[in-house]
This record gives structure tokens, C-alpha cells and sequence, in this order.
């Protein structure tokens, strides 16, 4: 945590985002055997989205665009969150897992780890 909290707002913020696309990447990589890919899930859409809106209200966030009705850092913390709990769900259903699942639970992690962090900072 003393790393991260060396960082400014919006390196966090923008850390964030990259680890977001990395996890959207990461969905096309090959998370089981026989080549079974996250993408060929029936649910994969909503990690999709949850992704995509996290690191985009990130991105608005860390270059000061105002989101309407939105705590910026708020919604990317929940949002990123998500990511990480569907990357835990299919971690526990895919018996023999590849390297792809792998990636996606350390970025999710991370992502998650930020963006938290940074959305307890903003609210002390």
C-alpha cells in the first residue's frame, strides 16, 4: 500500500484504466483447457461492461471530465470489483485453468486493490 499511496490521484486513477483493458484483453486469452476462452461464456458480457465502464469513469475522472450523478471514483471501485468477483466465480468453476485465467485474477486484483484505495482516500 505505501507504493500506491506515493502515487498521485490520477496516476492511480489512470493505473486503473490500463488494468481495466488488460482485464478486457485478458478475456480473450485461453482460461481452460481445450482452449476454452472466457469469451465463449454466456455472462462474460457483464465483466465486459463492468470493465469498460470502470476504466472509462477512471479515465473521466483522472482528466477532470465531470461524469453527471456519478462519484467517479466511487463507480470505478464497484465497478472493478465486479471483475474481480466474476474472475473468482469461474476460477472456481474451471477445474483445469490456463495461464489466461492467471492474468485476469493479478490485474483484477490489482485493479480492484487501486481502486479502492483511491476511493477511500477521496472520501477522507
Amino acid at each position: 500500500m505505501n507504493y500506491f499511496s506515493s502515487l498521485e490521484r490520477r496516476e492511480r486513477l489512470i493505473a486503473v484504466a490500463i488494468l481495466n483493458g488488460v482485464f478486457i484483453i485478458s478475456l480473450f486469452f485461453e482460461w481452460g483447457a481445450g482452449g476454452a476462452r472466457a469469451w465463449d461464456a454466456d455472462s462474460v458480457w457483464l465483466a465486459f461492461l463492468a470493465a469498460l465502464i470502470a476504466g472509462l469513469v477512471s479515465l473521466a475522472d483522472a482528466f477532470d471530465y465531470e461524469v453527471p450523478r456519478l462519484p467517479g471514483t466511487g463507480v470505478a471501485a464497484y465497478l472493478t470489483s465486479v471483475t474481480l468477483i466474476y474472475t473468482l466465480i469461474a476460477l472456481m468453476d474451471i477445474h483445469d485453468q490456463s495461464w489466461g485465467i492467471i492474468v485476469s485474477l493479478i490485474v483484477s486484483i490489482a485493479a480492484t486493490f487501486i481502486a479502492w484505495g483511491t476511493w477511500r482516500a477521496d472520501r477522507a
